[in-house]
């Protein structure tokens, strides 16, 4: 082979690579999507699909915020010889925005309006 086939055959495999911001990037649109699907929706619906309850809630001008937060992801880095090994703990919390039109106090009552989520979501069932 000479130089330009190389060439050629290194560039066509980089095409097929992603960095690392893309591919966070499909796992927030997919994320997002997967989310929106609760919105109009009771947060019993939310909850009795994903199986997660709150840890919290907060009242907040149009409604409550309820908040949930996942099981903490322990990440390590393994020691050398000169830095000792570190663990790092991350974890997800989503608030989800609700408003309440029947005034009633269940679960049913309260109608998901939008989420945000920060930490590591990635896993969010």
């Amino acid at each position: 082979m000479d130089r330009r086939s190389i060439f050629a055959l290194g560039l066509l495999a980089l095409a097929g690579c992603q960095s690392g911001a893309e591919h966070q990037a499909q796992i927030d649109a997919m994320l997002d999507g997967r989310l929106a699907q609760y919105n109009g929706r009771p947060i019993s619906e939310f909850m009795a699909a994903t199986g997660m309850t709150p840890v919290d809630a907060y009242p907040v001008s149009e409604g409550r915020v309820f908040i949930f937060k996942t099981a903490p992801v322990y990440m390590t880095l393994p020691a050398t010889n000169v830095t000792p090994a570190v663990t790092r703990a991350a974890q997800c919390q989503l608030l989800v925005r609700t408003t309440n039109e029947s005034k009633s106090s269940g679960a049913d009552a309260w109608i998901v309006r939008g989420t945000e989520r920060s930490g590591a979501c990635n896993n969010l069932p």
